[in-house]
């Protein structure tokens, strides 16, 4: 592995019980540190940055959603092993995994072919399938988060995504991702569930074959963009590995195969088990292809035993018949003494709310309101002025208050949004803003007005965006 990057003067030196010894990397969601644990165990820490979680509540829905990630089987994955909170940022302890990414493996050796894209092929998506049974979505799947370790490759960051969305959405609405490897769902703001992980996967295919992306642009709105109207390129990628991951692709998320669906496309069928040999001797077994009589007392034998097995199944077939048949009139006792029972016709009918008081906490109807007239009609005696008088609580409700206008956001402030998160590139893209750390738009995120309005006018109550003019208040 090559040198470790020393720690920074602002870089803690301890992180909850781990020693830190180094940097791994640092991107869009935080810094990466390689640590030791209490048993000089090397581990892999994720310190978020501090931008992306600023409220408690958010932070404990962070954890939370953390947790849930432990629980992820660990084989293809680089298993989850702790979190917490030193100095109001969240932190992630995950296992070690010694190895480059497929981003940078990629670009230093070039693209994978033959049997090696086939096992990463395979692997990744075994691990999607694993992340996806645990009740969790990656959200952020690309090269960058596939590292190429000794025992294979192996999915990182999963579920770190989602716990910043919900996080996040309780004080903006900003969307974690990126760019080339986002479904047009995600990009539009849409719920990312595992079918936009597929869509990841099949980019990330591409990237590994070709060493290019599916979606191209020369900016992240050019390429999300391309990703939401343009079709993917899969010149280089040939084979069943292409069709599947043509599949995956599609803008239509139902049309695409879950991960469990592409793992059974890419593992080679299995043989049908073979049939066990009916107590035949080794004279008695010839090669297929060959055709010969048996000798008369094989052949004898062998009939008794065919005739032994038939004998047995037409037993076992009448049995089963003549436990399955009803007796006589039993039927017809059996509906008449249940008269409750469904009719196949009732069961797509609404039932009627059942009264009873237990369960239903509506008042009974007014005995006035409900007792027929002379005319035959039900009638009400309550008196006009009754039936006009508010209750307690119509009466005390305020108005809702009037939204301030609290000026129009305009590309300036998208930019410096970008800027103040740690994104020297960005391109507006109608409401949205796309963020990037460098001019191909690999390495970013996309946020909305409203996530700009928010951060703009923080000190504000209630704030979004209508179209690109900031609002405060409902």
């Amino acid at each position: 592995m090559a040198e470790l990057p020393p720690l920074l003067p602002t870089d803690p030196k301890i992180i909850g019980h781990y020693r830190l010894e180094g940097r791994l990397g640092a991107g869009g969601q935080g810094t990466v540190y390689q640590g030791r644990d209490e048993q000089e165990r090397r581990t892999a820490i994720k310190l978020l940055h501090p931008h992306l979680i600023t409220h408690e509540a958010a932070r404990t829905h962070f954890l939370a959603e953390v947790e849930i990630a432990k629980r992820v089987a660990p084989f293809c994955t680089a298993q989850v092993l702790d979190s917490g909170v030193i100095n109001d940022q969240p932190y992630i302890v995950s296992e070690f995994v010694d190895g480059p990414s497929l981003q940078t493996s990629v670009k230093k050796d070039g693209p994978r072919g033959g049997a090696a894209l086939d096992r990463l092929a395979i692997n990744t998506v075994t691990a999607l399938a694993a992340i996806h049974a645990g009740g969790v979505v990656h959200r952020d799947f690309k090269p960058g988060n596939v590292l190429l370790g000794p025992d294979g490759p192996v999915v990182i960051d999963f579920g770190i995504s989602r716990a910043l969305d919900l996080s996040q959405s309780l004080n903006s609405s900003q969307v974690v991702g990126t760019p080339g490897y986002m479904a047009p769902e995600h990009i539009d703001g849409q719920t990312a569930d595992p079918k936009a992980d597929m869509f990841a996967w099949g980019a990330t295919m591409v990237f590994a074959a070709t060493g290019k992306r599916a979606f191209g642009g020369t900016s992240a709105s050019a390429v999300a963009m391309a990703v939401l109207h343009g079709e993917p390129d899969l010149d280089g990628l040939e084979g069943d590995l292409a069709e599947i991951v043509r599949s995956c692709l599609e803008k239509d998320p139902a049309r695409r195969p879950t991960a469990t669906e592409v793992g059974d496309l890419l593992r080679p069928p299995q043989s049908p088990a073979p049939i066990p040999a009916l107590n035949i001797t080794e004279q008695e077994q010839q090669p297929p292809a060959t055709i010969q009589a048996d000798p008369p007392a094989t052949s004898q034998r062998r009939r008794h035993q065919i005739a032994a097995i038939a004998a047995i199944t037409v037993v076992a077939i009448i049995a089963l018949t003549y436990s399955l048949a009803p007796e006589p009139g039993k039927d017809k006792d059996k509906t008449s003494s249940h008269p409750q029972n469904i009719t196949p016709s009732s069961t797509f009918k609404n039932p009627t709310p059942s009264a009873s008081p237990t369960t239903s906490s509506k008042p009974a109807p007014n005995r006035r309101e409900t007792e027929p007239s002379k005319s035959g009609t039900p009638h009400r005696s309550d008196s006009p002025r009754e039936r006009a008088s508010p209750g307690p609580s119509a009466a005390k409700k305020p108005a809702p208050a009037k939204p301030r206008n609290l000026g129009t956001l305009t590309s300036q402030d998208q930019g410096n949004y970008c800027k103040a998160h740690g994104y020297p590139y960005h391109v507006v893209l109608g409401d949205q803003v796309a963020c990037s750390r460098d001019p191909d738009g690999d390495d970013g995120k996309i946020a909305d007005a409203t996530t700009v309005c928010r951060w703009k006018h923080s000190g504000q109550p209630n704030v979004h965006a209508e179209g690109k003019t900031c609002v405060s208040g409902s």
